[in-house]
């Protein structure tokens, strides 16, 4: 049963699986102490990902975190047009966690489209992004998105990288 009652349990599915992913991709300890910002996907510029990332960053650090069912209040408003509602981790600490829940609109399609899914319950999903940088299944830091010391280490290492390996295959 997928409809506006099962939405809480839906979203709280969510969270277990995110903070399962969680737990397997990021060496983070996850505060169990959560709180939650709703996010409409059109609300971030798409250049590309680069810009879509530090506009996405700028847009939710200026939101004031929400209570889960204040965040599910929102989510109910606009049930009707929900298409995918994703749950992201925003920021992670020892003290608290911010899950961003990200939805994204079946009137933002097509009318062609939006006809074939209008009538459809909404698809719930959590995902983790993972750093360019990082190969293979080595745990990395959850925050990365959010810059920092670290972030900005690895990222200059992986370009040293990249050059050196594309002198190599000039050469």
């Amino acid at each position: 049963m997928n409809n506006i009652d099962s939405l809480k349990d839906n979203i709280e599915i969510s969270i277990v699986n995110l903070q399962r992913l969680a737990k397997m991709s990021c060496w983070n300890i996850i505060s169990p102490n959560l709180v939650f910002i709703v996010s409409d996907f059109n609300e971030f510029e798409e250049i590309n990902f680069f810009e879509q990332r530090k506009s996405r960053n700028k847009v939710n650090k200026s939101k004031a975190t929400l209570s889960l069912d204040s965040a599910i209040e929102i989510l109910k408003n606009d049930y009707q047009d929900l298409y995918d509602v994703t749950l992201y981790i925003f920021k992670a600490g020892k003290k608290e966690t911010v899950i961003e829940i990200q939805y994204y609109r079946k009137s933002n399609f097509e009318p062609d489209y939006f006809a074939v899914v209008k009538d459809n319950s909404p698809m719930f999903h959590s995902k983790i992004s993972k750093p360019y940088y990082v190969r293979d299944h080595k745990k990395f830091d959850v925050n990365w998105e959010l810059g920092g010391l670290r972030y900005f280490c690895n990222h200059f290492i992986s370009q040293i990288k990249y050059r050196i390996n594309t002198f190599i295959l000039k050469v």
